[in-house]
């Protein structure tokens, strides 16, 4: 298991724009600034709707979970959401495990997530 989580992002179209961010890697203490610090830029350079695909996520722990609620208010903020797509293993564990499986919008694809904004 790699010790960094690597972001890649890439532009979706719904009926609005969409940031997608593709994770790669551990989303944990010692990696959520990353992704926190990634999806500020994208709402200071105006992006209000992401969503966070987590397919390649190959562990998560409840600080993933609050770096993904930072996010959310973030966007919630200017007026955007927040999407999560390709949730298994270790992320839908602790999703579910804490209730956020019910709080986030989960889709089975970025595809599909991007196609609801």
């Amino acid at each position: 298991m790699s010790s960094e989580l690597y972001i890649e992002v890439k532009k979706g179209e719904g009926l609005m724009p969409v940031s997608i961010l593709y994770l790669k890697g551990p989303l944990d203490v010692n990696t959520q600034n990353g992704l926190v610090i990634k999806a500020a830029e994208l709402v200071n350079s105006g992006a209000s709707n992401v969503v966070i695909d987590l397919k390649d996520v190959d562990y998560m722990g409840s600080v993933g979970i609050r770096a993904i609620n930072t996010v959310s208010k973030s966007l919630m903020k200017k007026g955007g959401k927040l999407g999560l797509s390709n949730s298994s293993g270790s992320s839908a564990r602790i999703m579910k495990t804490l209730g956020f499986d019910s709080y986030f919008n989960v889709y089975d694809t970025a595809e599909s997530a991007v196609n609801e904004f």
